[in-house]
């Protein structure tokens, strides 16, 4: 490989770091002649500009991004890999006393870190993310130098390289025990969600409807003052269904208004434009927003709860809070999101509602400048309404199919995604996406009510970008060099796809004030692996269904894997011991599943080869997989079907032709039976329960309120 003096790499970043990283690493080239650099993602470059610069092991850091690039591996992953390095040495360094990346000895210093012999505070994982990325880059680093340079470029980029340790990282317990503590934990947490998921989707839809109608009578208001050219601040209120059974009052401002009715706490340059609508205040500068004032109860002996956001307003966590605060506010604002398990242990200042992403949930420069001086607590009515919008997607493919986040991205306005299908004169969907660990689209299988929150996403970006068809952009997640060609992603917004931290932010922002917690009383927060962990467990747990099948359903390979992740929780464990007699023929024995051979499986196959699947209508309503009938046709209950309304009575017959059945077993004298006929009560009894959810929010989907003008005080 030879390097070019006549040119430089196009990036700003060169220019940045000119001077403070070595400059001939910065100008390391791939096979094709191009500079690594250019190549990186933004988010490596800006790591290291900004934590990394006055650390002596800064080119070494570099080198290993710039090998990751040649090697295509996801910029994410590598990002983890910089986390895992960087604050370790500098802990290391600081506690050894090392001034120079040349008198590093891993042998001595690395090997005193894991041992615990230094940095006593650092937990089993910290170990472990060090150990493993260490190995992995400095066995990488040093077999691309070697394969891609020439013996003189070589030599001058031993330097640069990780020096190997002689010691088996075998030898140290930590890995094992920082892994099961993570299975450990997740398993606590998956144990709290469980029982709840149809909860979850349910509230996650009626909040959705709060949100709209709260869009809804802001916009209808601001057509009002325009039509009639009313002067503003206005005051309005309306009422909300009879389920919440409260009164809202709102002011609705803009900016000027806003200025001119605060006037003491702004300057005269800013009353002088506001009153001349320059600059900030001009009209194509100008946006409307809402104050909410309060909330009456329609019955006067209820306390009301407003708007189930308004605490996180209240305690200022919304975007990247920790931004100028004083240190009393900072301490408020982290026991606040302890106190609802957004604060992880390796987290300083968490930022469970920044989305990184212009318009969804963080309200406007505006707002956040002037929030605190209003009598009221100011919304940004839009942001709210797009958070909760993806929020709602997001949650109801979770719950209903599974997928991993990576795979929800991908969904995308295009034939060769979203399929629609006609069978038996109904209708069904399903959406293709390349799965994690595999480079070819597979199929996911959709509910009706599923493609309807997907229409509403659409008619919501089609309002965004004032477009008649979603617009292309490039995917922004894990693993998008496998997606190279900008598609029109339904989670996408102000021209730039959805990335994890947008995802999870708005999850967080629609289900926030849910309650889940551990046996231990720990708070847990709903996040999209923890809901794939849940939708496993219930499958085999609860349902019986056999790993095998649930383990296609979540496009896994590994039946180990898949084990894991349904694993009993123990609630579920306490609730078989008292159970066991009863019950234990009905359980699936987990390693016998794991030692089935190739012939039995193809067995099972052949046996059930008749597939239920998304073409037929079945008990109590309608099947989203086209495997193998997962619960050999066993409907009641069964994970892969989504409750229909419309098919209420089925379940009501299911009830009463149990009692008959109880009935007559029991003078038969057959008590397992008699157990069968009680669980397909109970199982009809609790898809009724999810039914009466659906009902209720489809109900409020409906539901307009009626606006009043209130004279403004």
């Amino acid at each position: 490989m030879t390097e070019t003096t006549q040119l430089k790499p196009k990036t700003e970043w060169f220019d940045k770091m000119l001077g403070q990283m070595d400059t001939r690493l910065m100008c390391l080239q791939n096979n094709r002649g191009e500079f690594l650099i250019d190549k990186l993602d933004g988010r490596l470059l800006k790591y290291l500009y900004n934590n990394c610069l006055t650390f002596d092991w800064k080119n070494q850091l570099l080198l290993l991004v710039l090998i990751e690039k040649d090697k295509n591996n996801d910029c994410l992953t590598t990002l983890r890999a910089l986390k895992a390095l960087h604050p370790r040495f500098k802990d290391i360094f600081r506690e050894c006393r090392i001034t120079s990346f040349s008198d590093f000895n891993p042998d001595i210093h690395l090997y005193k870190y894991l041992q615990g012999n230094i940095c006593v505070n650092s937990s089993n994982k910290m170990k472990s993310d060090l150990l493993k990325a260490y190995k992995s880059f400095e066995y990488y680093i040093k077999k691309w130098i070697n394969n891609n340079l020439s013996s003189v470029e070589q030599e001058y980029y031993q330097k640069f390289l990780l020096s190997p340790f002689s010691y088996d990282s075998r030898d140290f317990s930590f890995t094992k025990l920082a892994k099961e503590q993570a299975q450990n934990n997740r398993k606590d947490e998956t144990d709290a969600i469980v029982p709840h998921l149809s909860t979850i989707r349910a509230e996650a839809n009626l909040r959705w409807n709060q949100m709209k109608r709260l869009r809804d009578a802001f916009h209808q208001q601001i057509r009002i003052i325009e039509t009639d050219s009313i002067s503003l601040p206005i005051e309005f209120s309306y009422a909300e269904p009879k389920r919440i059974g409260e009164v809202f009052y709102f002011r609705l401002w803009d900016k000027p208004s806003f200025a001119l009715n605060h006037q003491k706490d702004f300057s005269d340059i800013i009353i002088k434009q506001a009153t001349q609508k320059k600059s900030t205040y001009s009209d194509e500068n100008n946006a409307y927003f809402l104050e909410f004032i309060r909330a009456e109860s329609i019955e006067s002996d209820s306390i009301p709860e407003g708007l189930w956001f308004n605490e996180l307003i209240e305690q200022n966590v919304l975007g990247q809070w920790s931004k100028n605060r004083p240190i009393e506010e900072l301490e408020k604002i982290l026991n606040f999101l302890s106190l609802w398990g957004y604060k992880s242990e390796n987290e300083q200042k968490p930022v469970p509602f920044h989305s990184m992403h212009k318009g969804i949930i963080t309200p406007s420069t505006f707002i956040t400048l002037h929030k605190d001086k209003a009598e009221g607590l100011l919304i940004d009515v839009e942001p709210f309404y797009v958070a909760c919008t993806f929020g709602l997607l997001a949650i109801d493919i979770l719950t209903t199919t599974g997928a991993r986040m990576n795979e929800l991205l991908q969904i995308s306005n295009t034939k060769e995604c979203i399929e629609v299908k006609k069978t038996n004169n109904k209708l069904h969907y399903s959406y293709k996406a390349i799965p994690k660990g595999r480079d070819s689209l597979e199929e996911f299988y959709l509910s009706k009510q599923t493609m309807e929150h997907i229409q509403t996403v659409s008619r919501m970006l089609k309002t965004h970008y004032d477009v008649d068809k979603i617009p292309s952009v490039p995917y922004s997640n894990e693993r998008k060099h496998l997606l190279p060609t900008p598609m029109p992603y339904y989670f996408q917004y102000a021209g730039k796809a959805l990335n994890r931290f947008a995802l999870h932010s708005s999850i967080r922002f629609l289900l926030h004030g849910l309650l889940f917690e551990t046996q231990n009383g720990k708070a847990v927060t709903v996040k999209t692996h923890l809901l794939r962990h849940a939708f496993a467990t219930e499958a085999v747990q609860r349902q019986k269904m056999p790993i095998d099948i649930v383990a296609k359903m979540l496009h896994q390979r590994d039946l180990k894997v898949t084990g894991y992740y349904s694993a009993p929780t123990p609630t579920q464990i306490a609730e078989s011991v008292s159970e066991l007699h009863d019950v234990i023929s009905s359980y699936v024995d987990i390693d016998d599943v794991y030692l089935r051979s190739p012939q039995e499986l193809q067995k099972e196959f052949d046996l059930h080869a008749e597939k239920i699947g998304v073409f037929n209508k079945v008990l109590g309503g309608t099947c989203v997989t086209d495997y193998v009938c997962p619960t050999k046709m066993q409907c009641l209950g069964c994970k892969a079907k989504i409750p229909e309304p419309d098919q209420e009575d089925e379940l009501l017959e299911v009830i009463q032709l149990s009692k008959d059945m109880e009935r007559r077993f029991k003078q038969l004298g057959l008590e397992v039976e008699v157990r069968k006929a009680k669980e397909m009560a109970k199982q009809a009894k609790i898809e009724l329960k999810e039914i009466d959810l659906i009902k209720q929010y489809r109900e409020e989907r409906s539901y307009e309120p009626i606006t009043k003008r209130n004279p403004f005080r």
